[in-house]
């Protein structure tokens, strides 16, 4: 059983990884949820 390329999603995502990795590094998420609280909206 192979995979068609219908079924393949392909997104290119730039430089995104590594601003994501820098923000999660420096903590950036944590420091703004405790400024500004957090609430999670569903």
């Amino acid at each position: 059983m192979g995979i068609s390329a219908s079924q393949i999603k392909v997104e290119d995502i730039d430089h995104l990884g590594i601003v994501a990795g820098i923000i999660d590094e420096m903590g950036l998420v944590e420091q703004i949820n405790q400024l500004l609280g957090c609430q999670f909206i569903y």
